[in-house]
């Protein structure tokens, strides 16, 4: 027999992980809210990823008028967390319509074609609505060997 000490400690550890796992994953999906105005959002498939994997980036149009990136700025930015710029991408000619995805691939490369090394780096997006409003959008990735 098993004692009903130990049947309740497996059980409440069992329900407890399940919730756990629940909320983890809930926390970790890409929900984008839809505002009324401009807006973007940015965000990667998961925040970790190896040293030298291509990585999509996506930016998704989450307002409702259109947007677009200017030709004489970057549109993405990656820095390090002390502000440090190691990447950036300009976009022009790329106009965003409401609800509209586009994906940019990043292959972990600074702008002098070296590659990054492993860290937290942060992901910034910067566009202009119609009437020349900057809307922007930021998030962390990590990069491990």
């Amino acid at each position: 027999m098993i004692p009903k000490s130990l049947a309740f400690c497996v059980v409440t550890g069992i329900a407890a992980s399940a919730i756990l796992g629940i909320y983890l994953l809930q926390l970790n999906s890409k929900n984008i809210a839809f505002i009324n105005g401009a807006s973007i959002t940015g965000y990667v498939e998961k925040n970790t990823y190896k040293i030298g994997q291509t990585i999509p980036i996506y930016l998704v149009n989450s307002g409702t008028t259109k947007i677009e990136f200017a030709s004489n700025s970057p549109g993405i930015f990656i820095r390090a967390l002390d502000g440090t710029i190691f990447f950036t991408q300009t976009l022009s000619g790329l106009n965003l319509e409401p609800e509209q995805k586009h994906v940019f691939e990043w292959k972990q490369q600074k702008n002098d074609d070296s590659k990054i090394l492993e860290g937290r780096y942060v992901v910034e997006i910067i566009a202009f609505d119609e009437s020349g409003k900057k809307v922007d959008d930021s998030f962390t990735l990590d990069l491990l060997k």
